[in-house]
C-alpha cells in the first residue's frame, strides 16, 4: 500500500514538477498522532477522569463494554456510544437506509463508524491502517467489516462494485481530491448511492487540500444527480471557524 502511495506521489510529482512526499508523510504523522491521543483520552472517559468528550458524556456503568483490557473497552465504548451516533447524524440518514446494499466507507480511520448502518455489507478503506493496528486498535472486534488497507487513489477493487460510496470527514485528507472521486465512481454501481459529509477548510501545514462547491461539483459531475444538500458550521462535537464550514453532498 505504501508503495502505491509513493508511486501516486512521484507521477504527481513528475506531471506538475512539484515535491510531495514530505507533505504526505507529514499527514501520516498528524493522523496516527490524533489517535494515539485519543485513545489516552477514551481510558480517561471511560474511567470518568474526563466528564464529556467531544459532547459525549462519560459512560455509566451499565453502558459501558467490558473487554479484556481496559484500552479495548474504552474503544468499543467510545464506537458505540459516539463514533455509530455521529455517522448518522453527520450524513442524516436512517440506520435502514443501506439495508441489503453493498458499501465502502472511504477513509474510515481505526473504528468502523457505519457499523451504524443496519444489514449494510460494510467494506472501509483506510491507508494508515497499518499505523492504526500499531498504535493500539483492534479490527478483530467488528464482526464481518472487511477492512481494506489501501488509498482512495487506487483502490484495489473491481469496477461496479458498490451499491453506495459513503465518507465523512476524510476527502479533504487525501492526497488527489480529483482521482479519488475518478476511482470513487469507477467502484461505485451505475446507479449508486454516494453520500459525503465533507469539510471546507483552509490549507494548513497538515491538511493542505481545499474543497469548495466548485471543485466538490465538478469531480463528480458524472454523477447523475449529485449536489450539496446541507451546510453547517456545526456537528456532532464539534464547532468549525467562521471561514470553514461542513457539507452534506449526495446524490440521493
Amino acid at each position: 500500500m505504501k508503495k502505491a502511495i509513493l508511486a501516486i506521489t512521484r507521477a504527481v510529482e513528475k506531471r506538475f514538477g512539484i515535491h510531495l512526499l514530505d507533505e504526505v508523510l507529514r499527514k501520516e504523522e498528524s493522523e496516527a498522532k490524533f489517535w494515539e491521543e485519543l485513545i489516552d483520552n477514551l481510558i480517561k472517559w471511560y474511567n470518568g477522569e474526563l466528564l464529556s468528550l467531544y459532547e459525549t458524556s462519560t459512560p455509566s456503568n451499565s453502558s459501558k463494554l467490558v473487554l479484556s483490557n481496559e484500552r479495548d473497552s474504552a474503544i468499543l465504548t467510545w464506537h458505540k456510544a459516539h463514533q455509530e451516533k455521529k455517522y448518522l447524524q453527520d450524513l442524516d440518514v436512517h440506520k435502514d437506509v443501506f439495508n441489503g446494499k453493498k458499501i465502502l466507507d472511504v477513509g474510515s480511520g481505526p473504528m468502523p463508524s457505519a457499523t451504524c448502518f443496519v444489514g449494510a455489507d460494510l467494506y472501509c478503506l483506510e491507508p494508515l491502517l497499518d499505523r492504526y493496528l500499531s498504535i493500539g486498535f483492534k479490527i478483530h472486534y467488528y464482526g464481518n467489516v472487511k477492512f481494506i488497507h489501501a488509498c482512495s487513489e487506487s483502490i484495489p477493487i473491481e469496477s461496479d462494485f458498490f451499491d453506495a460510496v459513503i465518507s465523512v470527514n476524510a476527502l479533504d485528507h487525501v492526497d488527489n481530491f480529483e482521482l479519488t472521486a475518478s476511482e470513487i465512481i469507477r467502484v461505485l454501481k451505475p446507479g449508486g448511492i454516494l453520500l459525503f459529509h465533507l469539510h471546507y477548510h483552509r490549507a494548513t501545514q497538515n491538511e493542505p487540500l481545499e474543497l469548495n462547491d466548485s471543485r466538490v461539483g465538478g469531480a463528480f459531475a458524472k454523477v447523475k444527480n449529485f449536489r450539496k444538500i446541507a451546510e453547517s458550521r456545526k456537528k456532532m462535537g464539534y464547532k468549525c471557524d467562521d471561514d470553514e464550514m461542513y457539507t452534506l453532498w449526495t446524490n440521493l
